[in-house]
């Protein structure tokens, strides 16, 4: 019982979804201000309260199709199915009344207001039940075989009133898919060697298809999709990019175009499209709330899709204008659990829900009379890069007259904007800012800015020096851009006198002679660029006493000292060994341990931020630092005040 493991799977995902984060939707206020949204309950004439359609085939505005689901929680098969032949006015349910003990109706394919297939599956016998009377009689087309074990057949679809096509699981090692010419009177198995091989426990999926012209397609629980252009008689397969394990829906806008979801991806839904008849597949990083229960492409629009959900905490219906990219919630629908959908047009469309015959607005089907068309809009789109580098900028803010966006991970930007003429911006902190005026915006129409920036490499900032006898401790800033510093100099008197790793903001520079000094400080972007110097910072050495003892090393003082939170401790060595430095409170006990092992010979500098070695955070009061290296021991005293 595949579809309702599916359909209980998505409720339980949801229920523990406390709650749903608002939809990006800053680029399609305009769009949502231009539509005239109206659905009208319409009464599925399905005798019990807790029924729904859990498939729907609209063939035109007046004849559409829908099959039953038993929504009670009992999970028991439903044989029944609801039709109308004038647009909703009346709903007729029918019993499918050949249907074997057990068995469940997967869904609904119809051509007119009399013939409908349906394949059901469980019970004994499983296979294609047909009705030429409007559901008032049906005949089970026994050459579809589906009594197999393991048979399970999950679609029918009919391109016209002869040619026809079912679908089934794997059997005997290869899926049970059979084709037809005359109705369905006879159906032929198609063979094995025209069907790609079924991975281990992979099957369809109950009502996950679509089909445009001869071509049609279905997805399997293991995110893979099979497609057929001749009208199923032989087959490839594609791998989308929803993972191994999705239950796959598609939906097609031409025999090129379309999509496909995975109806397992909670709140917001996860998607790919195809642009080659689903030969391969890309992800779209969509905004908005794309529903997860079914997926259906508008008739006659240019991009136009609607999603529909009946999860608890995430029920309603959203479309989207552009190919799936971008989707907008019917707000008057929030909260109905809409479990399939079919459209005709952009101004009709129909969606069913459960059956409440005690609510008046729960009767079973809704039915859209609006306009989905757009207002005149276009598209804007680009790239937006570094000029020096060429590498791609994330979080760019664009801006086109109100409408607003920022770039993606990969530098890329897309946005729907009204039509018109308007000013164009991208700003990035640590660049240039870009202006381009009077852009032309036209209906349906996509214009493409790419922007190249222009670094300005930030210095750094909170340049500070601080004398300790003859050693100057250099500290400051990483700028606001330091993703991109890989080095930093240090000038003394205008000269290059240390270069150090971007990670690195501290420098102590170490017997230097008595006399007045001015440092600056410059970053390196990417190796290569450097910024501009910092503003001056002047000291005066007067004491030129520190100067390495006898034994060749010496432990400076820290600074800041009093510190709150951090100080940096420097030390110099003249040749390599093994160093210990070490933190003790005013009891003697040892509170952290900064460093303990072989350095080379040089000033090295540590940072201790009031941390004990077991990240917990120190109290205020003195506390000392002792340095080990070879014979060399010091011991000095600091305060840490919070």
């Amino acid at each position: 019982m595949k579809k309702f493991l599916l359909v209980l799977l998505t409720v339980l995902i949801a229920s523990m979804l406390l709650a749903r984060p608002a939809a990006n939707r800053a680029t399609l206020n305009d769009v949502r201000e231009s539509r005239e949204f109206d659905w009208a309950d319409q009464n599925s004439g399905f005798p019990n309260a807790s029924t729904g359609i859990n498939f729907m085939h609209a063939i035109d505005a007046n004849v559409v199709w829908g099959a039953g689901y038993d929504g009670s929680g009992s999970t028991a098969p439903m044989q029944m199915v609801t039709h109308t032949t004038n647009g909703g006015a009346n709903w007729t349910a029918t019993q499918i009344n050949t249907a074997p003990a057990g068995g469940d109706a997967a869904m609904v394919c119809a051509i007119d207001g009399d013939k409908a297939w349906v394949p059901i599956h469980t019970g004994n016998p499983q296979g294609i039940y047909y009705t030429d009377d409007g559901g008032s009689s049906w005949t089970r087309q026994e050459s579809a075989d589906y009594n197999l074990t393991g048979s399970f057949p999950n679609v029918v679809h009919f391109f016209n009133e002869n040619d026809g096509f079912a679908q089934g699981d794997p059997v005997g090692g290869y899926y049970e898919l059979y084709t037809t010419t005359d109705g369905g009177a006879n159906w032929t198995r198609v063979p094995e060697a025209d069907i790609p091989v079924p991975l281990t426990g992979e099957w369809g999926i109950v009502g996950y298809y679509d089909a445009v012209g001869d071509n049609i397609w279905w997805g399997t629980q293991k995110g893979r999709v099979f497609y057929s252009n001749d009208k199923g008689y032989t087959w490839e397969v594609s791998v989308t990019t929803l993972g191994g394990d999705t239950y796959t829906d598609v939906t097609f806008k031409d025999d090129m175009n379309g999509l496909a979801q995975d109806k397992n991806a909670g709140s917001t839904g996860t998607i790919c499209e195809t642009t080659d008849g689903g030969v391969s597949w890309q992800a779209v990083a969509h905004t908005g709330t794309c529903f997860t229960n079914d997926l259906d492409y508008v008739p006659g629009t240019a991009n136009s899709y609607v999603s529909t959900g009946a999860a608890t905490g995430i029920s309603g219906a959203s479309f989207s204008l552009d190919g799936g990219h971008n989707w907008i919630e019917f707000d008057e629908t929030n909260g109905i659990q809409f479990l399939a959908t079919s459209w005709i047009d952009d101004e009709t469309g129909w969606a069913g829900c459960f059956n409440d015959q005690t609510n008046p607005g729960l009767l079973g089907i809704y039915v859209y009379t609006g306009v989905l068309t757009p207002q005149p809009m276009g598209t804007v789109e680009g790239v937006v890069t570094d000029l020096d580098t060429g590498n791609v900028l994330a979080n760019a803010d664009i801006t086109l007259g109100t409408s607003t966006t920022t770039t993606n991970g990969n530098g890329e930007y897309e946005m729907l904007v009204d039509v018109g003429t308007f000013d164009f911006s991208c700003e990035l902190l640590g660049f240039d800012s870009y202006t381009e005026e009077d852009i032309l915006i036209e209906d349906g129409l996509t214009v493409t800015i790419d922007v190249a920036l222009q670094n300005q490499y930030v210095p750094p900032t909170d340049l500070d020096c601080s004398v300790t006898g003859s050693n100057v401790l250099i500290t400051w800033s990483a700028p606001e851009t330091e993703a991109n510093v890989t080095n930093y100099n240090i000038y003394r008197n205008g000269d290059i006198l240390y270069t150090v790793n971007g990670s690195t903001t501290l420098k102590v520079d170490i017997d230097v002679p008595s006399g007045s000094y001015t440092y600056n400080v410059s970053a390196i972007y990417y190796d290569v660029y450097e910024s501009e110097l910092t503003d001056d910072f002047v000291v005066e050495v007067v004491d030129a006493g520190d100067v390495l003892p006898a034994n060749g090393a010496i432990l400076h003082g820290n600074v800041p000292n009093p510190f709150n939170p951090t100080t940096a401790i420097s030390f110099t060595i003249d040749s390599p060994g093994y160093v210990e430095l070490s933190i003790y409170n005013v009891k003697g006990e040892k509170v952290r341990t900064l460093v303990n092992e072989s350095l080379n010979a040089d000033t090295h500098s540590v940072i201790w931020n009031g941390l004990d070695d077991s990240g917990r955070n120190t109290a205020s009061g003195v506390y000392f630092y002792k340095m080990k290296a070879g014979s060399f021991t010091s011991t000095k005293k600091m305060v840490l005040m919070k």
